[in-house]
């Protein structure tokens, strides 16, 4: 029961997190990605300006942006110009790549959004001036050199090499919400369709048995929120635990199912221009008691299952 209290507190303090927007977007192959979103909004070209539009009947700026990368990568993304420059990870002017979104002083503020499209030239829906609709415009033109206000990136780069670094740091509970010890993990994944696979370390110091574990797992994402791990693991040191006034001895077991997890990652934000996300995770390690020990479930379920919660970093490479 105190075990379970445990659990709870740990993951009390993220049931109440609210859902996130991420950029850029993970993405396998990001020049071919970037291809299709300025395929896409050239397909768009000629479209009228209707302000609040989302069709090819009429469109906005903004709706622009938002239609192309819904047709082109099914990402959903904020619905305004300020809103998207809140999302995307800033780039300089000298490092735009195509796909990459562009924004305008417009209005005396923030107010105007475009698609770039290599060499200065920019796809976005205008609503006045001697062109309106979606059309073509070059960066170097007076107007647009003087309202220019930023850029951005939602897809990597396009020399990314489809790998993802994640690193992570999270101290641990255990039979009751009191320390029990703390990990630090760090792998790389990458994309194959819908999921996420990779190779990650994860060493643990375990102040409760008093060890150390090297693990080396597999991992596996289902999407940028929950993920699962198992893998073999290394063990420093002779396991014990303090239960009802005694000592138990146990040894490490398991082979490569040695240690086995699940990561939910309910908050992520952008701080620093990287990605990073508050998780909590519910960790089994694989602990049999030595020959002699007294039966006892509780003990042995408070010896090889903890949680924690903690602070990852993640980036494309």
């Amino acid at each position: 029961m105190a075990f379970k209290r445990g659990l709870l507190f740990a993951f009390s303090l993220l049931i109440s997190a609210t859902l996130w927007a991420e950029a850029p977007f993970v993405v396998a192959a990001p020049k071919q990605a970037r291809s299709r979103v300025v395929d896409s909004a050239r397909s768009y070209l000629g479209t009228p300006y209707l302000y609040g539009g989302t069709t090819r009947s009429g469109i906005d700026c903004s709706g622009l942006v938002a239609a192309v990368y819904s047709e082109s990568l099914g990402a959903a993304l904020p619905r305004t110009a300020r809103s998207l420059y809140g999302f995307i990870e800033a780039v300089p002017r000298k490092d735009l790549e195509p796909g990459d979104l562009i924004f305008f002083n417009t209005t005396a503020s923030l107010a105007h959004v475009g698609i770039y499209e290599g060499d200065d030239y920019f796809i976005h829906s205008a609503s006045e001036g001697p062109r309106t609709g979606v059309i073509e415009s070059s960066l170097s033109e007076a107007y647009w050199t003087r309202s220019y206000a930023g850029a951005g990136r939602i897809i990597p780069p396009g020399e990314y090499l489809g790998l993802i670094l994640t690193a992570s740091l999270s101290p641990s509970v255990g039979s009751g919400p009191s320390f029990r010890g703390a990990e630090l993990a760090a792998g790389l994944s990458f994309r194959l369709f819908s999921l996420e696979l990779g190779l990650a370390a994860r060493p643990t110091y375990d102040a409760t048995l008093g060890v150390g574990r090297l693990p080396l797992v597999m991992t596996l994402a289902f999407d940028k929120s929950l993920s699962v791990f198992v893998g073999p693991s290394l063990t420093l040191g002779s396991p014990r635990l303090d239960w009802d006034g005694s000592s138990r001895a146990y040894e490490a077991a398991g082979g490569l199912l040695a240690t086995a997890g699940l990561v939910w990652t309910p908050l992520r934000f952008r701080a620093l221009g990287q990605d990073w996300g508050l998780y909590g995770e519910l960790v089994y390690d694989r602990y049999v008691p030595t020959s002699g020990e007294p039966v006892s479930f509780d003990a042995d379920f408070a010896a090889r299952v903890h949680a924690g919660i903690g602070l990852r970093l993640r980036m494309g490479i």
